[in-house]
């Protein structure tokens, strides 16, 4: 079986003349490398980009099964919503026995992964939050000691962090850190990332467009700036420096029998059809925590692994429980006066404190989003003739609760035909929450096992706690709308913060110790089978966090590149 464009529905595959103009893909006749890298998102494209800054003379190519999105990668999707984008550019990459709404089947996993130049960075909302001490025990001790030691920040300066989106946020900031909330919880502007051309990381403008939406920081940008700076090396006998090649599907990976211990990278252009060989003595898997499984499994190097590794691909992919949204109204707090046409987003790191039995009382962050509709990039297009602007109104309060999650070691992406590309998917939905308050929570925080009520009057009283210090005109603001059972209760599970696929050692608990997984601390695939070959991509998180974990896959893929430079 070989991969044709209609392997996965919604698959899109074109040779871009736009990016072909503006830095083409490698045409090179020569298949020898130094490093190739499988995928173009936030783990490979800034792998790529730094070891490509080492400007060593090494030899590095990335292959991309996607193709250049034009104008897409220019200015992200202004107008789309979420679920618009998820059903635009999600390839139906697996299936799944239950559809959304069957609650006799609870696993399920909802939109699918997007595969272009730049993965999902092109599409993501710019979040780059951190994980706390209490999450950062999930991870093994060389990985969490990197983390505190330096690693996330430079992360972050990697990413543009923004520090500000002005006055109004840092008064909401402020206001709500003389509250008895921050006893638990470290209040902050949520960081986000900013292309530079826009904003400074202060968040003041650097030119002036006042009417010109801000992008966000995309690996596909990363890629293209290095192959303008490196020129194009195309021609010749030998590549040199950074290559790309867009719309090749990675078929196998494969061990050869040479000294140099070099593997072989069987690609197909999704355009022609037609194979191509690539060797290099170090492979890196960066397709996410979908594709990059269903590569080591079917590849030939897969099937050679230690039984144990072997056992291990694929199973425990977990997203992080997130309740609905509550909404309310809110046109002050102590006093500062909140404008309809601001926004600020702003996070309530949990402190990881002990409290009712528990060892972590609070295990969730409270995401709070002020007039959201004007912060969200691509509802944020001042050329839009009136949506997505809300009608004149008071100003608009939301907030929801976002939890950590261990592996689950009842999801899977199953092994799929012989030489398949679409496998079954077991992913439990989030929304049962006997499972939560079963399993997942006990397993995270050490929470007694609870009923469901005493879980909806825990967030209810919470929600009502933080909303309540705003006011509507005077009146103190409440909730419209309270969680429960025939409420918003918990989100279902997508592709977009889902790990563990191909786990480092990770622990099932948080009172249990460390065991191997599929990488170790350094990325590599465990065994000898396993040499030269690494990954890098949320697969090999040992923990959803309950916050967007991107920040930590970028100091991931900086750490590899000096790993491996």
């Amino acid at each position: 079986m070989t991969f044709t464009p209609g392997t996965f529905p919604n698959f899109i595959a074109d040779l871009n003349p736009v990016f072909q103009r503006v830095s083409p893909s490698y045409t090179g006749a020569s298949g020898d490398f130094d490093i190739i890298i499988i995928g173009s998102g936030i783990g490979g494209g800034v792998l790529a980009d730094a070891l490509a800054d080492r400007q060593d003379g090494r030899r590095i190519l990335v292959l991309e099964a996607g193709t250049f999105l034009y104008p897409t990668h220019v200015y992200n999707c202004s107008r789309l919503s979420n679920d618009q984008v998820a059903k635009r550019f999600g390839c139906r990459t697996f299936w799944q026995a239950a559809q959304r709404g069957d609650h006799g089947n609870p696993f399920f996993i909802g939109e699918f992964p997007q595969m272009n130049l730049g993965g999902r960075s092109i599409f993501w909302s710019g979040l780059i939050p951190s994980l706390q001490d209490w999450e950062l025990n999930f991870f093994p001790d060389k990985v969490r000691a990197a983390f505190k030691g330096g690693l996330l920040d430079e992360a972050g300066k990697k990413m543009n962090e923004s520090l500000t989106l002005g006055d109004i946020a840092e008064g909401i900031v402020a206001r709500l850190r003389a509250t008895e909330l921050a006893a638990d919880f470290e209040i902050v502007q949520t960081p986000r990332a900013l292309d530079q051309p826009y904003l400074q990381a202060s968040g003041e403008a650097a030119k002036e467009f006042p009417r010109e939406s801000t992008g966000v920081f995309n690996t596909a940008e990363l890629l293209v700036n290095q192959l303008k700076l490196s020129g194009d090396h195309n021609s010749g006998a030998e590549p040199t420096g950074l290559k790309m090649l867009l719309n090749h599907y990675v078929e196998d990976v494969i061990r050869m029998p040479d000294p140099d211990g070099r593997l072989e990278v069987v690609s197909r252009n999704t355009l022609t059809g037609e194979a191509r060989f690539f060797r290099a003595r170090t492979v890196v898997l960066a397709g996410g925590s979908i594709e990059s499984p269903k590569l080591l499994r079917r590849s030939t190097i897969g099937r050679t692994l230690d039984q144990p590794v072997q056992d291990l691909i694929g199973v425990g992919l977990t997203d992080h429980p997130t309740t609905g949204v509550f909404h309310s109204q809110a046109t002050h707090i102590s006093g500062l006066e909140i404008p309809r046409g601001i926004s600020a987003k702003i996070i309530l790191y949990s402190r990881g404190l002990p409290g009712d039995g528990a060892a972590v009382r609070y295990p969730f962050n409270i995401e709070m989003n002020v007039n959201h509709e004007y912060w969200h990039l691509r509802e944020n297009d001042p050329s839009a003739p009136s949506e997505p602007f809300p009608a004149p109104g008071p100003p608009s309060l939301e907030i929801k609760f976002s939890f950590g999650n261990p592996l689950d070691p009842d999801n899977a992406i199953l092994p799929a035909d012989h030489l398949g590309y679409v496998p079954e998917i077991r992913f439990r939905n989030q929304s049962h929450t006997d499972h939560l308050r079963r399993n997942r929570f006990p397993a995270l925080a050490g929470w007694p096992e609870r009923t469901d009520q005493e879980i909806f009057d825990l967030l209810n009283g919470m929600a009502r706690r933080v909303i309540g210090t705003f006011d509507n005109n005077g009146v103190p603001a409440t909730p419209w709308e309270t969680m429960g059972q025939n409420g918003h209760g918990f989100g279902w599970g997508t592709v977009h913060h889902a790990v563990g696929s191909l786990r480092m050692p990770s622990k099932a608990r948080h009172d249990q110790e460390f065991t191997p997984g599929v990488v170790g601390e350094d990325l590599e695939v465990r065994g000898e089978q396993g040499r030269g070959l690494y990954v890098c991509d949320m697969s090999v998180m040992p923990f959803s966090a309950a916050a967007n974990p991107v920040r930590h896959l970028v100091a991931l893929a900086l750490r590899l590149a000096r790993e491996i430079g």
